[in-house]
């Protein structure tokens, strides 16, 4: 049975959805269907934070053996993987790390990694959307984070920890061969896709000029009600009534007018969540070579 042969390893709201999707097109490149099965950070047992939702737990596998399934579709493709943004997060990374290199001793890793604070910001606004961050403001979620992690919660909201890169990445290059691990910055990922997807392909030694298509996928938005965006969704109590009560182009309408833009991130902030990763940034640009003095500055991204 086929088994992954690279990884793409996170981080959470860095841009991972629309690469996934990038790397699915390539005709050597093979990507498990189940995007997120999340299975390295639990390796043959149920997790053990605490599970918000069944739709949260649908995608979830822990099983070795159902997790080769995922890979069952591949046919001769060269690279063969899978995409847990959870894998570079700060839950227990150096436990992550060894049980990829005993499972998977020879796998490359991609880790796409973004300006932290905004990193944090996108990902509470984005669980926040989905109705996974209970707390409607941002500096109430940081606060709450050491407690959050004490009471075992989801590691998703962990929003500050979650961008400690250098922590969270220093497991891996202690286990893996550098060479085995492309690190992309985000900013490079937004600004030329094209030229990014080619050296991730020359990483994963499959043709770099095959025609990929790059979207935008997974944006964050916020929504004025949770209750009318499932009643849309087909996700409430009232099930799909919806679809056959309201004309199809109402239903458009009233979704963008739920739809509301992500106020900016005010910048006293961003500048004191930015300094609280300094020493980490630092590091961080050591350990990948590559400077990083832009994340320091205390502007808007």
């Amino acid at each position: 049975m086929p088994q992954p042969n690279f990884l793409l390893i996170g981080a959470q709201k860095c841009g991972t959805e629309a690469l996934y999707n990038a790397l699915r097109q390539h005709p050597d490149i093979f990507m498990s269907p189940n995007k997120e099965p999340f299975f390295f950070v639990m390796d043959g047992r149920p997790p053990e934070y605490r599970i918000p939702s069944p739709g949260y737990a649908r995608w979830l596998v822990w099983e070795w053996e159902r997790y080769l399934g995922l890979f069952e579709g591949a046919a001769g493709q060269k690279a063969i993987g899978e995409a847990s943004a959870i894998y570079l997060s700060s839950y227990f990374p150096e436990r992550t790390a060894e049980r990829i290199r005993r499972r998977l001793p020879g796998a490359r890793l991609i880790a796409v990694l973004r300006q932290p604070a905004d990193r944090a910001y996108s990902a509470f606004n984005y669980y926040n959307a989905r109705g996974l961050e209970p707390l409607g403001d941002f500096t109430e979620a940081l606060a709450a984070e050491p407690a959050r992690i004490r009471a075992n919660e989801i590691p998703d909201l962990r929003h500050r920890m979650n961008g400690c890169y250098f922590a969270n990445l220093k497991p891996f290059f202690e286990l893996f061969p550098r060479e085995r691990i492309h690190v992309i910055l985000y900013e490079d990922w937004e600004a030329r896709p094209g030229a990014v997807l080619r050296e991730t392909f020359r990483f994963l030694c499959v043709d770099e000029n095959a025609p990929v298509e790059v979207k935008r996928l997974n944006v964050t938005r916020r929504y004025r009600s949770q209750r009318l965006r499932h009643v849309l969704q087909g996700r409430s109590r009232f099930g799909r009534w919806p679809e056959a009560l309201l004309p199809a182009g109402f239903r458009r309408v009233l979704g963008r007018w739920n739809e509301s833009g992500v106020p900016p991130l005010p910048l006293e902030i961003r500048r004191t969540l930015t300094e609280s990763y300094r020493e980490d940034i630092l590091a961080l640009q050591e350990l990948i070579g590559r400077d990083l003095s832009r994340w320091l500055r205390h502007g808007s991204p």
